[in-house]
């Protein structure tokens, strides 16, 4: 089995490693525009019992949140069309309200992403138990 370089360690965990029930029933949109880290995402969370979709920028994401209002918004910081913790002031004003978690591999930017609104900040590389925590 291969693994993905973009989630830390345990891609090879067993899904039953962790309670479905924490994830069973939500709505989480991933926006990030590493399609790979998208489908491995979206692939973990439908195995906990959560409803997901990804965007792979800023403008698609926000169309998908403004339609279908997620639980949990899972927002890169480097995307194509703009950086997320720039957009969260726009996001939070105009179209959503719900958890809002920032992703970055630049660890440094933590302050920056809760200052802006968001409610925690993911380093890149995720893990499946730091997704698992927050859910």
């Amino acid at each position: 089995m291969r693994t993905s370089p973009v989630v830390r360690g345990e891609y090879r965990q067993r899904q039953t490693d962790y309670p479905r029930v924490m994830a069973e029933g939500k709505n989480i949109l991933i926006i990030d525009d590493e399609e790979d880290l998208c489908l491995l995402l979206t692939k973990y969370l439908q195995r906990q019992g959560a409803t997901a979709d990804y965007a792979l920028n800023l403008q698609d994401g926000i169309l998908k949140l403004i339609q279908w209002q997620p639980d949990l918004l899972l927002l890169d910081n480097n995307l194509p069309d703009g950086t997320g913790i720039d957009r969260i002031d726009d996001i939070r004003e105009r179209h959503y309200h719900g958890r809002l978690i920032v992703m970055s591999a630049i660890g440094n930017l933590r302050e920056k992403a809760l200052k802006a609104g968001a409610e925690s900040f993911l380093e890149k590389p995720v893990s499946f138990r730091a997704i698992h925590d927050l859910l």
